[in-house]
């Protein structure tokens, strides 16, 4: 320690005075400073404290948060899964149903084309039937077409011959091919046909109305009306051909169905 002395060695109310009260501050003053310090020292610790409990209970409430948004969605993600999975459920369930009714359509659908295809197969045969027509006994059939000859040795006049075909419901023959033309001059030398002279349209009309197509089957030069009142037609085995007559003539006859 240093010390000044201002006065004279041995005054006892000198520098001795001085030394003992400047020693004595200085003591003084030291533990000030020390004091001053652990105060310091304990404030920024406890302000280093409270600032770790504020920072540790404002992180608290945010994880608190967190947690409680976390748990939030959570659920409604569990949530949004179960209903997920119950829609899920109910779509097997209708698929199942679907593939069920799906499969008794297509049994039905079989059985439908089972059974239409078994009325086709009637439909045809009645048909068949239909076109092949059946005639009655004692008529012949030829182009699925059924004709009545009159019996051997029998002749009528064309009108008889007529009356007779319409008592058989049916008509005097109607020649419309070469074919059916070959068919009636087999049966007899000379054969009526249903073909006569319309006096009130001068036409040559079959019985059912229709007139004589184009030339029809004339004979060369006929019709010719030779005798005057050939109203009438028949068919000859010889000539193969039409030829006008007189209706008052008998003849064998054919009738048509």
């Amino acid at each position: 320690m240093s010390v000044a002395f201002h006065g004279k060695s041995g005054d006892p109310e000198g520098d001795g005075w001085n030394l003992m009260a400047s020693e004595n501050r200085s003591s003084y003053g030291w533990l000030s400073r020390r004091s001053v310090c652990w105060i310091g020292a304990a404030v920024v610790c406890f302000g280093l404290l409270l600032l770790t409990m504020i920072l540790v209970a404002n992180n608290t409430s945010a994880i608190n948060q967190w947690d409680m948004k976390y748990n939030n969605l959570v659920h409604e993600i569990t949530k949004s899964r179960d209903n997920l999975s119950q829609d899920r459920d109910q779509l097997k369930i209708h698929y199942s149903n679907l593939t069920q009714e799906m499969g008794m359509l297509l049994n039905k659908y079989n059985a439908m084309v089972i059974s239409r295809d078994m009325l086709q197969k009637e439909v045809n045969r009645l048909n068949l039937n239909k076109t092949e027509k059946s005639c009655f006994q004692g008529w012949k059939k030829f182009n699925n077409k059924c004709y009545y000859v009159s019996p051997a040795g029998v002749t009528k006049t064309w009108s008889d011959s007529r009356r007779d075909c319409q008592a058989r419901g049916a008509d005097l023959v109607i020649i419309t091919t070469i074919a059916e033309l070959n068919f009636v001059k087999k049966s007899y030398g000379v054969t009526w046909t249903g073909l006569s002279l319309n006096k009130a349209t001068n036409t040559w009309k079959w019985v059912d109305g229709t007139e004589l197509a184009d030339d029809g089957f004339w004979q060369e030069g006929e019709p010719n009306n030779m005798s005057g009142d050939e109203d009438c037609v028949e068919v000859s085995r010889d000539a193969s051909a039409l030829n006008d007559v007189p209706c008052s003539r008998k003849f064998s006859w054919i009738c048509e169905d």
